[in-house]
């Protein structure tokens, strides 16, 4: 039994120490692989990110490094979960802090472009039901008639 213990323990490590994640940015101009100590394995940018200038390139595999990382870091939580239970788990957490994923997510922030955005025409809100006699107050915005 103790034999099982150390080889599972062994395998667990040999696991961990092979994760990485791949995450490409949301707009799509970068992709990076990170292990979750932080080693970046590969960085593929698209030509149309270089157009952009070095605070643009920078900020956004900055961003695209953070999320692969954190993805790498999430993997890993999860099969130390699943080799060890999930209470082991809730104990390294509780050690170690929460999971990346169980946090907050941290949106990226899109880079800024040249030209302001013209604002978003409002339109003006239309009743979801059609009723007249129906009360407002209990309308229900999730079914529709």
């Amino acid at each position: 039994m103790n034999e099982e213990r150390m080889q599972a323990t062994e395998r667990l490590q040999r696991d961990l120490k092979a994760v990485a994640a791949t995450v490409e940015h949301p707009n799509g101009l970068c992709t990076v692989t990170a292990s979750a100590t932080g080693e970046l394995k590969a960085v593929h940018l698209h030509p149309a990110l270089l157009n952009q200038g070095p605070q643009a390139v920078g900020q956004v595999v900055t961003e695209t490094a953070r999320l692969a990382t954190n993805a790498a870091v999430q993997t890993s939580f999860n099969k130390m979960a699943l080799a060890l239970g999930d209470g082991v788990a809730i104990d390294v957490e509780s050690i170690a802090g929460d999971s990346p994923f169980r946090s907050t997510w941290n949106p990226v922030v899109p880079p800024k472009s040249a030209a302001p955005e013209a604002p978003a025409e409002r339109r003006p809100r239309t009743p979801l039901v059609e009723d007249p006699d129906e009360d407002a107050y209990f309308e229900n915005p999730f079914g529709r008639r």
